[in-house]
């Protein structure tokens, strides 16, 4: 996104209250549908689910610069989703008329939302691709290298998340139960391919992990 629409995104987004919810927060549930659009302007939240079997999968995250869910503005489908606060976040809170009204006026800012949908779109297919190949270990595998590209710093060769991620967070990215995820993960461990720093998770050698992780 260019500076230019940046600036026009903030600038309509700032006109409406400023949230801060905590890590774990709820913002969208299944009680009623939601009233308002979301813009995030610090922090990650997640979208979540719920398999017929009780399985948790997180389905997307959203980075900062983005709203949701789109799907109230632009189309009648009911909310299936939750939508959670993954870090602490700072959020602005506008009306759904508002919203569309909004981007009937500015094609700039339509034309990239739906250059942020393809993109996420080709996220997407790639976890169905492995949520659907993948044996456990290459699952966990691959939300260890998803969350080491959104919230990973590199330290020397070694790659520490900079938030605290459960084994029931791993488990609901690779959509497996938390006592496989904690096998899996008592696995690369052994192998020294990932190592715990007061809680935080290390990926010690993530050009070695991409190796075991391929299809």
């Amino acid at each position: 996104m260019d500076d230019r629409l940046k600036k026009k995104i903030e600038s309509f987004f700032s006109d409406y209250p400023l949230g801060f919810r905590k890590k774990g927060e709820m913002l969208i549930g299944l009680d009623g549908e939601p009233d308002s659009v979301f813009y995030l302007s610090k922090g990650y939240v997640r979208e979540y689910a719920f398999s017929d079997q009780g399985v948790e999968l997180t389905l997307h995250i959203f980075v900062p610069g983005s709203f949701f869910p789109m799907t109230l503005v632009l189309t009648n489908i009911k909310n299936r989703y939750y939508y959670e606060a993954l870090t602490p976040i700072e959020v602005y809170a506008v009306p759904k008329d508002t919203m569309l009204k909004f981007l009937k006026r500015e094609p700039g800012v339509v034309l990239d939302l739906a250059r942020r949908v393809f993109l996420g779109m080709d996220k997407l297919l790639m976890r169905i691709e492995y949520l659907i190949l993948g044996s456990a270990q290459k699952r966990v595998i691959s939300t260890l290298l998803f969350l080491a590209r959104h919230f990973g710093v590199r330290k020397n060769k070694d790659i520490q998340l900079q938030y605290l991620f459960t084994h029931r967070d791993i488990a609901s990215f690779a959509g497996i139960s938390r006592e496989t995820a904690s096998r899996e993960l008592k696995k690369l461990l052994k192998k020294n391919l990932i190592a715990y720093e007061k809680r935080l998770i290390t990926i010690k050698n993530s050009d070695l992990l991409k190796k075991q992780g391929v299809l």
